[in-house]
């Protein structure tokens, strides 16, 4: 009995213990810790940025704070160096819209012949690398050896620079050239899915051909016109490749080129100025990127499509048809021109003006060679690693984040979406210099100098594609399927490994396939975190430019062409399941 009492008695305050320890809710407690994960990957390059730039050196190795940075780059910049940059962010977007809706409007809505070609061609001209065509565009309009310059002093018996490529305007026209595949592509759906009814009462009406477009198909996409246009602007604004190939030649210099030089101009480093010349390039996107999901945001106002079925009619060209033709075809010959040209010069030993004895000369040596030199074979070896890495990070983390954002219910998981988009207001070369002074200070984590620091800065940047591919292939998912797994007694993981994934597969292999293929191609990112060991392929491109050695660069430039060509193809058919129908 006294045994009995004493288990009695030592039982007894069991059920207060547990009173005292209230149950947690392991849901909550786990979108809380995917909250501080992500915010401690997200955040820090950030607020590191923005002490580097109030930090000031002083005599003695010693610093202090203050607002030197900003003061200096101010002095040294000045108008010039901004009106430059927003001068060419705004004609390039311009050129861009004009060219691309214009080609998007005939593709839609018109007879116009190799709708499918141009199509084709606009998708692939992603795959390329910008500094690639960048620098084929330099050897057909270069000022000594261009090809077209030398035509025209050729033929027309022109003296001088024909075609001036070193200039703003050079800059203008290749960056608007290399950004109107995209807005062919953002413009075509809203134009391929616009009810014609609407048009057709215009010209029941009287209304000429021009009439109806000026007032009834232009207002109609005003929305996508202004989205495409702002978002061509920040891409110009954040824009590396063009500024650094054509417009330091040229004496040209954008923000972008001005932090890059910061950094890699003189005998050491200026973090100050450059953190400096992040923050102000960083506030500047900022005001364009809030202005375009404004746009977005409005675009429900301007929606045509309702439940009543339609096919959009095309207007017959007549004799307008080919010269139309020969107008889309210029964005399938704008990416054709320059890879033709880089692929006749990896046959050459020495690049010259092509000309037909060059035929005799042509041989596969500078494929071996860019087989067999430690440049180029670490280059290509640290871009499969930093592609592979940072697709596998994103698509794996943002499929959790973007299923936790859509299925969970409190009001607390929009702030996973809000932080996982963050890094859309750091352009590359931004980001670049964000991280890189990130690690110069967190020295207990040794990943400097290493590929992991290429594979997390390009982690971070692509954390809100990856959020967008994901969010919207989870929304098409029926809820009641991981409730009734649920049910029949299946954990999270259960539920993710056998619903979520299987039916997001597509989504998954879009979003890895675009990191991969833009991760391996970047240069703004890279070429501040890269060094002797983890240079990637865009960086060892751009080395080789630097050395003089074309024919080695092209062949390299080449290989990659064709193998992200590939991976476009791949692209092209999972994005065009159930968009873009021509």
């Amino acid at each position: 009995m006294a045994d009995e009492a004493i288990i009695a008695g030592s039982s007894s305050p069991l059920p207060g213990r547990k009173a005292s320890f209230p149950r947690v809710d392991s849901g909550i407690a786990g979108l809380w810790l995917l909250i501080a994960v992500c915010a401690l990957v997200v955040l820090p390059p950030f607020f590191y940025l923005i002490k580097s730039s109030i930090t000031v050196p002083l005599p003695g190795f010693r610093t202090a704070l203050g607002l030197d940075n900003y003061h200096r780059v101010i002095e040294i910049s000045g108008l010039r160096l901004w009106s430059a940059t927003l001068g060419f962010a705004l004609g390039s977007s311009l050129m861009a819209i004009f060219l691309g809706f214009t080609s998007a409007w005939l593709l839609a809505r018109t007879n116009v012949p190799f709708r499918q070609i141009v199509f084709v061609g606009a998708f692939l001209s992603m795959a390329a690398p910008l500094i690639v065509k960048g620098i084929g565009w330099i050897l057909l309009l270069g000022p000594n050896n261009g090809l077209i310059n030398v035509w025209l002093r050729g033929w027309l018996g022109l003296e001088g620079v024909p075609i001036e490529l070193f200039s703003l305007g050079g800059m203008i026209f290749v960056e608007g050239l290399l950004w109107t595949p995209v807005a062919l592509l953002l413009a075509l759906p809203p134009l391929s899915a616009m009810d014609p009814a609407l048009e057709e009462a215009a010209t029941i009406c009287g209304a000429t051909r021009w009439q109806v477009l000026k007032r009834v198909t232009l207002p109609l996409a005003r929305p996508a016109i202004l989205a495409v246009l702002l978002l061509s602007f920040i891409r110009a604004l954040e824009a590396f490749e063009v500024p650094l190939l054509i417009g330091i030649p040229g004496g040209v210099i954008t923000v972008t080129t001005a932090l890059y030089q910061s950094v890699h101009s003189g005998f050491v480093p200026r973090y100050g100025e450059a953190s400096a010349y992040a923050v102000l390039l960083m506030v500047a996107v900022s005001l364009p990127l809030y202005l375009y999901y404004r746009a977005t945001k409005e675009s429900a106002k301007f929606a045509t499509v309702t439940g009543t079925g339609f096919r959009p009619s095309r207007i017959d060209l007549g004799g307008w048809k080919y010269p139309c033709a020969l107008w889309v075809l210029m964005i399938p010959l704008s990416l054709a021109a320059p890879l033709l040209l880089m692929l006749w010069a990896s046959f050459l030993p020495l690049y010259t003006t092509p000309a037909l004895d060059d035929l005799g000369r042509m041989s596969l040596a500078n494929y071996l060679s860019v087989a067999t030199r430690e440049d180029t074979v670490s280059g290509l070896w640290n871009s499969l690693l930093v592609g592979a890495g940072s697709a596998s990070a994103v698509a794996a983390s943002t499929l959790v984040l973007s299923w936790v954002v859509v299925r969970r219910r409190e009001a607390v998981r929009w702030l996973l979406d809000v932080i996982a988009s963050l890094p859309l207001v750091f352009p590359g070369i931004v980001l670049g210099i964000a991280v890189l002074v990130e690690f110069l200070n967190l020295r207990f984590i040794p990943i400097y100098g290493t590929v992991w620091i290429v594979i997390f800065a390009l982690t971070v940047k692509f954390l809100p594609y990856g959020m967008r591919f994901c969010y919207s292939s989870l929304l098409s998912i029926d809820r009641q399927l991981e409730e009734s797994a649920r049910v029949c007694g299946a954990g999270t993981f259960t539920v993710l490994r056998a619903i979520v994934l299987p039916l997001t597969t597509p989504a998954i292999a879009a979003t890895a396939i675009y990191v991969f293929m833009h991760a391996i191609r970047d240069l703004p990112t890279a070429i501040l975190l890269s060094g002797a060991n983890n240079s990637i392929v865009s960086v060892v491109i751009l080395s080789l430019w630097d050395n003089g050695e074309v024919p080695q660069l092209a062949a390299l430039s080449i290989l990659i062409a064709a193998a992200m060509t590939a991976l476009g193809v791949v692209f092209m058919k999972l994005a065009t399941r159930h968009n873009y129908r021509i």
